[in-house]
């Protein structure tokens, strides 16, 4: 039996008790590193992932472990708007109708898992006691990884909780603020603080809305952060529309930019503007 797994698209939340626990039910678990179309027309994230399945669809895995990223909330609001946000699954097939049977696992980790686990590891192997066992070795893991360390910069960095996860994206993040002399203060909340926070900022029902309004209310009210860099991975209407939508609400400098543009004149005034 063999299991394509994905990187990106929130895997550093869930992937790591779940590829431990394929393991232990004796599962060959099946990595594709294939680089991005850059044709496609869809942001770098999905663009990435079409090309991970694309690749596990060539090796012939039998099923394929999918992230829920919304924890089974649908709504056609905001980001909801972007079906891959939405249903990942659903656009999936659409756009692969060959797409091998899927896994959908919850996309964070706590002891609500061990439900899901059981069934997965049912439909794979058909013997509760090696799913028995398989858990006791791994439930231990179902920890939530703590969020990634932040330099603690004055510029506050907002985007979809998906890109902040990836630090290829950070890295990228760190290098244009390092030309103007600026650096970068990550979200250090975990991912449920900055839920609570969005609620404060304003109403969305996606779990991945109300983290990412959660970051610009969070990131906003710290004294160290002087200016805010609010970052959509396309321009796409959905995610920029939430963020100009928050961006209303902001005293401090801010600029909206998308990645993958030159962003030197935009951040050199933005700087102008924090007065450091």
């Amino acid at each position: 039996m063999r299991v394509g797994v994905l990187e990106g698209f929130l895997s550093r939340r869930y992937l790591g008790f779940w590829e431990a626990y394929l393991k232990a039910l004796g599962v060959e678990v099946v990595r594709a590193e294939a680089p991005p179309d850059l044709r496609q027309p869809y942001c770098l994230p999905v663009q990435a992932l079409l090309a991970q399945v694309e690749a596990l669809k060539a090796q012939g895995v039998d099923y394929l472990l999918l992230p829920d990223l919304q924890g089974g909330v649908d709504s056609q609001r905001g980001g909801g708007q972007c079906p891959w946000l939405l249903d990942l699954e659903a656009t999936l097939r659409r756009y692969y109708p060959g797409l091998p049977p899927v896994l959908k696992v919850p996309a964070a980790l706590s002891e609500k898992v061990l439900g899901r686990a059981g069934e997965v590891g049912q439909i794979l192997t058909q013997n509760p006691m090696r799913v028995g066992r398989a858990l006791d070795q791994t439930k231990s893991l179902l920890k939530p990884p703590p969020p990634p360390k932040t330099l603690g910069g004055s510029v506050g960095v907002v985007a979809q909780p998906y890109l902040l996860e990836e630090e290829g994206f950070r890295e990228r993040v760190r290098e244009a603020l390092a030309q103007v002399g600026l650096l970068p203060h990550f979200p250090d909340l975990p991912p449920e603080r900055l839920r609570e926070e969005g609620e404060r900022l304003l109403p969305m029902d996606l779990p991945t809305d109300r983290e990412l309004l959660g970051m610009v209310h969070y990131l906003h009210r710290l004294g160290q952060v002087k200016g805010l860099l609010l970052v959509v991975s396309y321009a796409c209407p959905p995610i920029p529309g939430v963020l100009r939508r928050a961006a209303r609400r902001l005293s401090k400098p801010y600029r909206l930019l998308t990645l993958g543009e030159d962003w030197g004149e935009e951040l050199g005034a933005l700087r102008r503007e924090m007065g450091v």
